[in-house]
Parts: structure tokens; sequence; C-alpha cells
């Protein structure tokens, strides 16, 4: 069965052999020398030295639990197919290694920023990432397939052995260094993107704390969003709740061209501690009848994004129920009517969303708190 193991041996060495001729290439293809297409090259490149690095791990790993390696001076089976198998893992992933640094050095493909600037090292990972795994492939095709008692001639071993050794040594140390370069940049990725965070943390605050009343409502919804600081949002919905002319400043947002002022009163509304009165039911009623639109619209620009409904108009769905129970428990004002076209234009344009059946159990939940405000509002003298 370990003859088996030259079929990975061959498919991994014709792959070597090609990623060879393209990493050694002294100059890219004719019109080729563009970025995007040094990309391009870089991506043809990567799947043969994918595929030859996948098949010596493939042939490798089998071949030391056989009778290929039986040279080697430890005694007993366990312990030497142990080490072997350390050996063998660490020595395919330096000459990946080696493999990566030699389609950096590519001048078809390659960039200095991915090569080690000693030109002595480059050289060595080059030639250990394009020849010497064609060299180790062989080797191990002769321990596989030659007799027993020549498998270890001092010919071929002591150049394999020294060759593999030389150009491990070469790729672990070229690895090591990558993975410290690796570390710093994460590191360095990490410091900026929380510094980005901080100063965008402090633009908020600083932006918060200079609002006042007299500032148009719709700089204050952004302020509500989701996404904002939790205690940015937090004083956005109090100090909302003592703004004089709130009502008539929500009535206007409902009537917006704007999609995103209208979601933010719709957001309002839910979320700041006020009693709305019936001056809302205009423009609260003509904002949601416009939702099922919406919606159908939005289909034509997803058509194949069967889920689009459950993220962009949840959120809106939810604040849309807190509104119309608001104004039901504090006015008396049943906007009932306006919301089962939007459960019935949800089910007819995304039949596998998840709204599609979310939609009629938040409806049918809203409405018997309607109907039981409703009946209060009536009783209340």
């Amino acid at each position: 069965m370990k003859y088996l193991l030259n079929v990975p041996l061959a498919v991994g060495a014709l792959a070597q052999a090609l990623f060879a001729y393209l990493a050694l290439m002294s100059a890219p293809w004719p019109n080729w020398e563009d970025g995007p297409s040094r990309g391009a090259m870089a991506y043809i490149m990567f799947q043969p030295a994918v595929l030859s690095w996948l098949m010596m791990l493939i042939a490798g790993i089998p071949a030391v639990f056989t009778d290929a390696f039986d040279w080697v001076p430890i005694a007993h089976r366990g312990r030497r197919r142990l080490a072997l198998l350390v050996a063998t893992l660490f020595v395919i992933a330096t000459l990946g290694v080696c493999m990566f640094v030699a389609l950096g050095a590519s001048a078809a493909a390659g960039s200095s920023e991915d090569v080690p600037a000693d030109p002595i090292v480059l050289i060595i990972g080059q030639i250990g990432g394009t020849i010497v795994p064609l060299l180790a492939m062989a080797w191990l095709a002769w321990l596989i397939d030659s007799p027993a008692d020549r498998r270890d001639l001092a010919v071929l071993r002591l150049p394999a052995l020294g060759t593999l050794g030389f150009t491990t040594a070469i790729g672990g140390v070229l690895g090591l260094q990558m993975l410290r370069d690796e570390i710093v940049i994460e590191r360095a990725t990490a410091l900026e993107y929380q510094q980005m965070s901080d100063e965008r943390d402090a633009g908020e605050r600083e932006g918060i704390a200079k609002l006042t009343d007299a500032d148009p409502l719709p700089r204050w919804l952004g302020y509500t969003d989701p996404l904002m600081l939790k205690d940015v949002r937090k004083q956005a919905v109090q100090r909302l709740a003592t703004r004089p002319t709130l009502e008539p400043d929500l009535a206007d947002a409902l009537q917006s061209s704007d999609p995103d002022i209208v979601d933010g009163a719709l957001r309002a509304i839910a979320l700041v501690d006020f009693k709305p009165t019936a001056a809302l039911e205009a423009p609260l009623r003509a904002a949601l009848g416009n939702l099922p639109e919406r919606i159908r619209v939005s289909r034509t620009e997803q058509p194949f994004d069967d889920e689009y409904v459950d993220r962009w108009f949840s959120s809106q769905w939810a604040d849309a129920l807190v509104a119309v129970e608001k104004l039901a428990a504090s006015a008396g004002v049943d906007l009932r009517d306006v919301m089962s076209p939007i459960v019935q234009t949800t089910s007819e344009i995304y039949p596998k969303s998840r709204s599609a059946k979310s939609f009629p159990r938040d409806l049918a939940a809203a409405d018997r708190k309607i109907t039981d405000a409703l009946a209060a509002s009536h009783h209340t003298p």
C-alpha cells in the first residue's frame, strides 16, 4: 500500500515544477506589469504552491508509518515514528515558509515588502521554496520505492539531509521573523483602531454636549441610533424628553423625504419618555403607510437577498409597534389599520424571511395591548 504514496508525490512534483517555473521567471508576462495583473499572477502561483504543499503533507505523514525510514537509528519503533512525524511536520512547514518567500520575491508577482532584506537569506528562501521541495519529494519517492538495503545510501542520504537541514534552519528563522513581524503589525493595527475608536467616542460625547434645543431635531436623532455609545444615546433620549417643541418637530420629521430622518423619528417616539397626542396621528399614519412601498422597493434593489428585510426593517417595525401602542395609550388613537399592510407586504415580498413569520406574531401581541389601552382611555373620565 505504501506505493500508493507515489500518486500524491507525482501530483505534488508537477505542481511544484509549475510553481518553480512561475516563481523563477525573470519578468512578468507581457502586459502583466500593472498592480492588478501582478495580484492575479500571485493568485495563479499560489494555487500550485498550495497543491504541492498539501501533496507533500499527504505523502509525508503516511510514509512515516511505513518501512521507508526503518534505517533511522532509533531502535524503538514508536519513538522513531514519533520523532519522524515531528520532523516531517517541521520540514514541510518550513518548506511552506520558503515557498511563501519565493512567491513574494518573484519578479512576476512579488513585492519588496513581502521578502526578507538580507539578500543571502532571500536567495536561500527562494531555492528552498522552489527547488528543495522537488528534491525532498524525489528523495521520499526513493525511500518508498527502493529496496531496504539501498534506502540509506550515503551518496543520497547525506546530501538530502544536509539540504533539508540547511533549508529547514533558514525556513525556521524566516518563519519566526515573519511571525514576529505579523505580531508587530497586528499590535500596531489594533492600536490604530483603538485610537480611532477613542477619537470617535470623544467626538460623539462632544457632539451631544454641544447640542441645544435650538438645534434641528434631525441632528438629535442621530445620537439615538443604536450604534451610538450607550451613555451618549441615553443622554440624547433623556434630553429629548424635555425638548419644548418635541412633538411638532417629530411631526415634521415623520413627513421628511429622507427615510433616515423618518426612521429616526419613529425611534425617538419609541424611546423618549413622553405622551404623544392626537397631533401625531396624521404624520405617523403617513410614515407607516410608506413602509410597504419601501419594502417593495428594497426587493427590487436586493432581488436575491431573502433576509434583507430582517436586517434593514426589523428595527423600524419594532419602533412602529411601540409608537402605535404609546399613541393608543396616551391619545386613544388606533393605528392598527396601517400596520396590517406592512405585515402583508413583508409576507408577499419576503416569504422566506424571519420577519414574514415574526411580524404577524408581533402585531397580534400589540393588538391585545392596543385594545386594552383604547378601552382604558375610553373609561378615563
